[in-house]
């Protein structure tokens, strides 16, 4: 009886990682520059039909969208990546992911900002960041951004993990240092 157990769970994630893997993707940007935000907004519309970017200009508006969702087509929805900056109007990126990151949320968390530095790089890592971009207005570095996200929320829903406000079971539920990368590389 347990294996027949076993094996109607199985199904079901096999199932459910194929279904993820062609889901939408909602991104939450926290971007106070309104041009800024447009960019990664129109080149994830063009590179894929996967994304739904929200954007907000600040800290505490970040908080919350993760906190209750985003709207989408009326109805609101878990964000299943946050793309920040690091300057922040009412903060700054590196006390955002520390903030989201001690609530539990395995959310993936990925920079693309004007700071450039080692320093802030280690930083952002050190609070629990997955990726690290610099800001720059070449495709490529989109390309590369979106190719990111996809691929940490591919990998999130892979492994089941709960998009819902409360569900991650610790900070670093959407990978562990070994697994983050310098996105540039």
């Amino acid at each position: 009886m347990d294996t027949n157990a076993a094996a109607d769970r199985s199904e079901p994630t096999t199932a459910g990682a194929a279904e993820a893997r062609h889901a939408p993707i909602t991104v939450l940007q926290v971007e106070p520059d309104a041009r800024s935000a447009e960019l990664l907004e129109a080149f994830a519309a063009r590179l894929t039909d996967r994304f739904q970017v929200r954007s907000v200009g600040r800290f505490a508006d970040a908080l919350d969208a993760v906190e209750t969702g985003v709207g989408v087509g009326g109805e609101r929805v878990p964000v299943d990546c946050v793309v920040t900056e690091q300057r922040l109007p009412d903060g700054d990126g590196v006390a955002l992911t520390e903030r989201l990151r001690e609530a539990g949320r395995g959310v993936p968390i990925v920079f693309h900002t004007t700071c450039p530095g080692e320093e802030r790089e280690a930083a952002a890592f050190g609070a629990g960041a997955d990726a690290y971009f610099e800001k720059g207005a070449d495709r490529g570095r989109f390309d590369a951004i979106v190719d990111r996200i996809r691929a940490l929320v591919d990998e999130r829903r892979e492994r089941g993990v709960e998009t819902n406000a409360g569900s991650a079971s610790s900070p670093r539920a959407s990978g562990t240092p070994g697994e983050t990368l310098r996105s540039e590389e």
